[in-house]
């Protein structure tokens, strides 16, 4: 399993995104590993990053979640 702590990490990053089409929450913790491995991508729209103007019904959004395996 790798290299653990003595005690696990409780303390929760957490946060929340919305716009007219959806409401998202999420949350972190350490928990019993040295650091911190998973990670989280939340984009509610991705047409904005293209500088592209869209409309709530052609919106298209990315949400991702990756657990970390010990840095591998």
């Amino acid at each position: 399993m790798g290299q653990v702590l003595s005690q696990p990490i409780v303390e929760k990053a957490s946060s929340q995104g919305e716009d007219e089409r959806l409401v998202y929450g999420l949350s972190s913790m350490q928990g019993w590993r040295l650091s911190m491995e998973d990670a989280h991508a939340s984009v509610l729209d991705l047409k904005t990053h293209d500088k592209k103007e869209s409309t709530p019904e052609d919106r298209v959004s990315f949400f991702g979640v990756y657990d970390g395996h010990g840095g591998e």
